[in-house]
């Protein structure tokens, strides 16, 4: 590699010719706007970029940015799991009524005492 500038890299191959080659830089600069905390600039990317995926959604929760991947999941049960990981109750009561589900409402329940928030209702 010879030279990054934008969205081409100008490298040299095996036989030592130069060449030019396309790339999407969204996917680096998303890792390395997390990495710098910059999380404006994340968030614009979630938002006009096509990096939704489960790869992703994984990569944002094992590297302990659970609250990041919420933005990215429609799946109400993913998301309740999200949310109650981040901390997040008003998100996590939200998915808990959609789901309804007695073992949802319990995970609740023990996040809300573990947190202090004794003002969560519940069915």
């Amino acid at each position: 590699m010879t030279r990054v500038k934008g969205n081409v890299i100008h490298c040299l191959d095996r036989s030592a010719k130069p060449r030019t080659i396309t790339i999407d830089p969204t996917e680096y600069r998303f890792k390395l706007a997390l990495i710098r905390k910059n999380y404006d600039e994340v968030l614009q990317i979630i938002r006009t970029s096509n990096l939704v995926g489960q790869s992703i959604i994984g990569y944002l929760q094992k590297k302990g940015y659970p609250e990041i991947a919420l933005h990215f999941v429609q799946d109400q049960q993913t998301r309740f799991d999200l949310a109650i990981e981040c901390g997040n109750l008003v998100v996590a009561l939200e998915m808990a009524k959609a789901v309804d589900r007695e073992d949802v409402w319990n995970k609740l329940a023990a996040a809300a005492l573990k947190s202090g928030n004794h003002q969560v209702s519940f069915r």
